[in-house]
């Protein structure tokens, strides 16, 4: 839907284009009242057309990812009663069939970092279903694009991902996490015997050290961090560099009620050390899941 010519003589349209550049302007506040006096007029008039595109937008402006689900999933309504013979009266040769690739790969972004894999994957593949309709233009390649970027989170063999709810507010998650110390407690991997304290994870381009069960030090060097939201670090063994090509990753996005949906990433498509591919192998998903699951038990404590 994204990148199709709006006409100017359809006010509503116009409308949508000028609350957008509120998001795009810094104001969010300003955004969300725009959007929602479009949803309010849609609905009025009872016009799906305009439902599922206010709908669409609001999501695209929307940084709370609970409430950018919340449109998209109105979009995804409103487009199942949306006829061509309403898009011909707004624009020749548009059809309803061309909006369902982007509204659901939108929605399977948003259960991706809502944690509801079931659900990201279900939408991914609905997505991937229609993609034909697309055409070969530069619209057709950003939304092939999407569905590339989603599908190689799930299916790339060398990345293993596992996520979920846990109930307790960000903050309280990221420091289990973003203290070395602490990490042993709910590893579930049984691969982390113990860390010096005074190692708490600040920026990217720390070090902090951990010994393994098998008493072995790693040294792990921080790539990705955001306070609260993001941490990811390589392993190596001490004073190598670089490190061997694997990585581990933490992303956080803060829910409503002082919950938060954690995703766990363990990604060794960079490993080139066969002797270290069986072990990765058997990092899997539930593994990944009981460092999870233990997480969460330490967090709601």
């Amino acid at each position: 839907m994204r990148g199709v010519s709006q006409p100017s003589s359809d006010p509503v349209m116009t409308h949508i284009g000028a609350a957008g550049e509120l998001s795009r302007a810094g104001d969010v506040d300003g955004a969300r009242a725009a959007f929602a006096k479009l949803w309010r007029a849609a609905v009025a008039e009872d016009d799906a057309f305009h439902r599922c595109v206010v709908a669409h937008f609001a999501a695209d402006a929307e940084p709370d990812v609970e409430q950018e689900l919340a449109w998209d999933l109105r979009a995804l309504e409103a487009a199942d009663e949306v006829t061509d013979e309403r898009l011909a009266a707004f624009h020749a040769g548009l059809t309803v069939a061309s909006f369902y690739p982007s509204l659901l790969l939108g929605l399977a972004d948003d259960y991706r970092r809502v944690g509801d894999d079931a659900r990201a994957r279900e939408h991914l593949a609905r997505g991937q279903e229609v993609l034909g309709v697309l055409g070969d233009d530069p619209y057709g390649e950003t939304v092939r694009g999407v569905a590339e970027r989603l599908a190689a989170l799930y299916e790339a063999p060398k990345v293993v991902t596992a996520a979920r709810v846990i109930g307790a507010p960000a903050s309280t998650v990221f420091e289990l996490i973003a203290d070395p110390a602490r990490q042993p407690a709910w590893d579930g991997n049984a691969n982390l015997a113990e860390a010096a304290g005074g190692q708490r994870v600040r920026a990217v381009g720390d070090v902090f050290v951990m010994r393994l069960t098998m008493g072995e030090e790693r040294e792990n060097h921080v790539v990705a961090f955001e306070e609260g939201r993001l941490l990811a670090w390589t392993p190596s063994d001490p004073g190598r560099t670089p490190p061997p090509g694997h990585l581990w990753r933490w992303e956080l996005q803060p829910l409503s009620g002082d919950r938060t949906a954690v995703r766990h990433t363990y990604d060794w498509t960079g490993l080139v050390d066969e002797h270290r591919f069986e072990r990765a192998r058997n990092t899997t998903t539930e593994r990944l899941m009981g460092s999870l699951d233990r997480l969460a038990a330490a967090a709601e404590t």
